[in-house]
């Protein structure tokens, strides 16, 4: 997997367990996402980790990534700031 990194990272807190997380990447976000994300349902879920994988493919740009990790993480109700000043 490439690590294709984005501008801005973007910050997230577990709400379970409170702890901030930094993604900075879309293999971090695409991490995330297969492995500790709170719902496994949702458009905006699904529609993440296709443009994660595109962009790891190296069909899509990461901006993209980020812009679909945000949205995911919008509609799970995650906690987030995306940093970008």
């Amino acid at each position: 997997m490439s690590n294709r990194r984005w501008d801005h990272p973007v910050m997230i807190i577990c709400r379970r367990t409170g702890q901030l997380s930094t993604i900075a990447s879309t293999a971090e976000a695409l991490e995330v996402l297969t492995n500790s994300w709170p719902v496994s349902d949702g458009k905006a879920f699904m529609a993440a980790l296709l443009i994660c994988s595109d962009v790891e493919a190296g069909i899509r740009e990461p901006d993209e990534a980020r812009a679909g990790f945000i949205a995911a993480a919008k509609e799970a109700g995650v906690p987030l700031d995306t940093m970008d000043g």
